[in-house]
């Protein structure tokens, strides 16, 4: 760190300073004026207008969230308390191939009926757009975005299962580059979700290609993270490749008990493709279950065509003979994660029927044992009832390989969850824990109570190296002339409180959050300061 004297507007003393480069911690006082870092001090050789007095905690970058999906749920709720009070300054949104533009036709409509659970009305269109309403909002954190492969292809194409004709693969090339060229960091895809998972490699190469000549990023929820696992790291690597970008693999595990341990495997792969050229590494979340919709388990041709034709296939006994076919298949080219024991990890729930209601937060097999139904037929008839909208936890990791890839030097931390609250329009949506919880758990318990790395890698995974990944350069380290974000913490008392069975519950010990200068957490309580910015890819023109 360069040492300075003078004196500031605002001075933190007394704590000991992680910096966010891995290298080890030191007694220093950070000076901050306006929005910037303009002095690191020895303790005592400087002074400030205001004093925040740290000592006995730790004193670090703004965590940078590389993988959220708040792009909808920060303008229903602009505070983002789930994820300032937990220490991140910055959410990384449009994730799994979803983004909040641009939005035409099939994509629009979706984004607009997903939006009425926020409140939010859409009214944009192009990425600017939309990056300017949540610049006119304000909010609390700062927000920088990706551009959806799926949200670009429901748009052009729709929810079928088809290969783009020419035109349309180039009007897709052109959307992603406008979003890009607009502030978007990159792009995105989610393969096991429709309509992504009917892209081919030889798309995706495309499209990353378009993304890759402005120096976007590549950041992939994989086509499989069970049985296709090592599959699917190949495809991404080859992608990366092709189109010369650099690839971020998202939430990176392996899922289902009969393919733990392949993450070993997998880090092989991505270590050999780096020594080859390709820039590839991962982000992962400190919890062995997942969360997504509880239809992401059926079979891509059942997802053909959108809703109603979902609907329609439970309905029909023929194709619900075949999708059971389908779980058995331990060989398909699909990211079929029904396997031995599964519906015994699944939790379910989000219903919204009261017949249903009493089925929320239970196991699969329990609730068809009740309903005197095997697990699929208790899927298929829950799914029809509800309209497909039940949401699932797949607990379905195991510890080990959560903390391989947690020790291993290419990952950072990410939550894979919403900035939200425990109040207004955000209080009804089914919460993953990691929403809530995700840095300070990952503190607390890979650092402190378990350890199995440094405090200070552990920062560097939550800041300069996801900016790195994204290439954002004025944040994610403390450095004079770096942007202000910065967080005060207790070790003592940093925990999560969130859990399965209550997520909505604010952690402890983060004592103090400054975003670009301004003090928006102090004392753990939320000052209600909007002082986070949009963030634009660098190159990017508006």
């Amino acid at each position: 760190m360069d040492i300075m004297t003078s004196d500031h507007a605002i001075l933190i003393v007394g704590g000991k300073v992680v910096d966010g480069t891995g290298t080890p911690s030191a007694k220093v006082d950070i000076g901050l004026d306006g929005t910037k870092i303009t002095g690191i001090h020895e303790p005592g050789t400087a002074k400030g207008a205001v004093t925040i007095d740290a000592a006995g905690s730790i004193v670090c970058p703004g965590f940078i969230d590389i993988h959220t999906h708040s792009e909808l749920s920060l303008l229903g709720c602009p505070f983002a308390e789930s994820k300032i009070r937990q220490g991140v300054t910055t959410e990384v949104v449009g994730n799994c191939g979803g983004s909040a533009a641009p939005l035409i036709g099939l994509a629009r409509e979706m984004t607009a009926d997903l939006a009425t659970r926020y409140c939010v009305e859409v009214d944009w269109v192009t990425m600017d757009e939309y990056l300017l309403r949540l610049q006119n909002l304000r909010t609390s954190v700062n927000v920088a975005t990706l551009v959806g492969a799926e949200t670009v292809r429901s748009g052009v194409i729709g929810p079928d299962d088809v290969p783009p004709t020419d035109s349309q693969l180039e009007e897709m090339k052109e959307l992603i580059a406008e979003a890009i060229m607009q502030g978007a960091f990159g792009l995105s895809t989610g393969l096991i979700y429709a309509p992504g998972c009917y892209a081919t490699t030889e798309e995706l190469i495309a499209l990353a290609s378009t993304a890759g000549a402005l120096g976007g990023i590549y950041a992939s929820h994989i086509r499989g993270e069970g049985n296709t696992l090592l599959k699917s790291v190949d495809e991404a690597i080859t992608i990366g490749r092709e189109a010369r970008l650099r690839v971020q693999i998202s939430h990176h595990k392996a899922a289902g008990r009969e393919n733990w341990g392949l993450v070993v495997e997998s880090i092989r792969m991505i270590e050999d493709a780096r020594r080859k050229g390709v820039d590839v590494a991962f982000d992962v979340y400190p919890y062995t279950s997942s969360c997504t919709d509880l239809f992401a388990v059926l079979p891509p041709w059942v997802q053909d065509g959108g809703r109603g034709a979902i609907l329609g296939r439970l309905a029909d006994p023929e194709s619900r003979a075949r999708i059971r076919a389908d779980f058995s298949d331990r060989d398909a080219d699909w990211e079929n994660i029904v396997g031995e024991n599964c519906w015994d990890d699944i939790e379910v729930m989000g219903f919204k029927k009261p017949a249903n209601k009493a089925y929320n937060h239970r196991r699969v097999n329990e609730i068809a044992s009740e309903m005197g139904k095997d697990a699929p037929d208790a899927v298929f008839d829950l799914l029809i009832d509800e309209e497909l909208d039940i949401t699932a936890f797949f607990h379905e990791m195991s510890e080990e390989d959560v903390i391989m890839l947690i020790r291993h030097p290419l990952s950072s931390i990410a939550s894979d969850g919403d900035a939200g609250a425990p109040y207004g329009p955000l209080a009804d949506i089914v919460e993953h824990p990691r929403a809530y919880g995700t840095f300070p758990r990952a503190i607390r318990r890979y650092v402190l109570d378990e350890p199995i790395i440094s405090i200070e890698e552990m920062i560097r995974k939550m800041t300069s190296s996801p900016a790195q990944r994204l290439g954002i350069t004025d944040r994610g380290t403390i450095g004079v002339g770096m942007m202000a974000d910065i967080v005060v913490f207790d070790p003592m008392t940093i925990r999560d409180r969130a859990t399965f069975a209550d997520a909505y519950q604010y952690c402890e010990g983060i004592t103090e959050v400054f975003v670009n200068g301004i003090l928006t957490i102090e004392n753990g309580e939320h000052l209600k300061e909007r002082a986070g910015l949009v963030l634009r890819k660098p190159s990017a023109v508006s």
